[in-house]
């Protein structure tokens, strides 16, 4: 069942073409959120921090792993229309003075008010209508590759669990990709991860126009875990559906849900304690 929108309490922002012109923060008070030797990790603030991460993006997927949109080689930025609603976390190398890592976030209640969850075109995001005013979904993880070390990872998740705190979110959701274009690699995957399905109650499907073919046999087929993916189960994220193939992208995708109430001790450590 679908609900009846509500007036929006954070109103959808306007990119505006002068880099320096300011985005209307959701939360004015995470401006920073939090800092761990010359990283800091902070929302971006102007146009030029947000076309800063969409270029980050642009050279972490189009360039080094070979997927992402057709049309960013012309901008060199991966940019869609969800950019101008969403938050965006960054992490700075403050001796450098330039972004180095970046995700991408909006709330369940802000994606009812503008162009629903961007997972929502590849999955069914009914089971979760419920939960929605507790639902953070994350999106385009990007780490520069000079820069994939603990620190910058540890700081934009206990930033990403800062910022879920100050906005009462618990549910963490987002797609996790394989960089791969074949449907039997896809499946090879799941079966690989059966035994880390979500709860019955938040299993969902593929949208029919981002459905896998049927399943052949993958007999043979090797597929590594990619190292996102894999840290997010560790930490006790869970898979909700079979893979979704986004043609457009390039990638084979996992919806992922991560209960923040449910964490071990030893990734509420990781990702809830305040990094200062």
């Amino acid at each position: 069942m679908t609900l009846p929108a509500e007036r929006n309490r954070y109103p959808a922002r306007e990119t505006s073409a002068d880099a320096s012109a300011s985005l209307p923060l959701v939360i004015p008070e995470a401006a920073t959120l939090g800092a761990y030797g010359k990283y800091r990790a902070r929302l971006a603030q102007t146009v030029a921090d947000q076309q800063d991460a969409c270029r980050l993006r642009f050279k972490v997927f189009n360039l080094e792993l070979g997927e992402g949109l057709l049309e960013s080689y012309q901008t060199g930025l991966d940019q869609d229309q969800f950019d101008a609603v969403c938050d965006h976390l960054i992490v700075e190398d403050m001796e450098l003075g330039r972004i180095v890592g970046t995700y991408r976030m909006q709330s369940g209640m802000t994606a009812r008010e503008n162009f629903g969850y961007y997972s929502e075109q590849e999955f069914c995001f009914q089971p979760y209508e419920g939960i929605r005013a507790q639902v953070l979904e994350l999106g385009r993880a990007s780490i520069d590759s000079q820069h994939r070390t603990s620190e910058v990872l540890t700081l934009l998740w206990r930033s990403i669990g800062q910022y879920a705190r100050m906005r009462g979110l618990r549910y963490l959701i987002g797609c996790s990709s394989l960089n791969s274009r074949e449907p039997q690699e896809g499946w090879a995957m799941y079966h690989r991860l059966g035994s880390f399905l979500a709860p019955e109650q938040f299993r969902t499907e593929a949208t029919d126009a981002y459905k896998l073919p049927p399943e052949d046999t993958t007999a043979g087929i090797e597929v590594k875990v990619p190292k996102l993916l894999r840290t997010y189960i560790g930490v006790g994220a869970r898979i909700c559906s079979e893979p979704a193939w986004d043609r457009e992208f390039g990638t084979i995708d996992f919806l992922t849900l991560l209960d923040l109430e449910e964490l071990s001790p030893a990734a509420r450590t990781r990702f809830m304690t305040d990094t200062q």
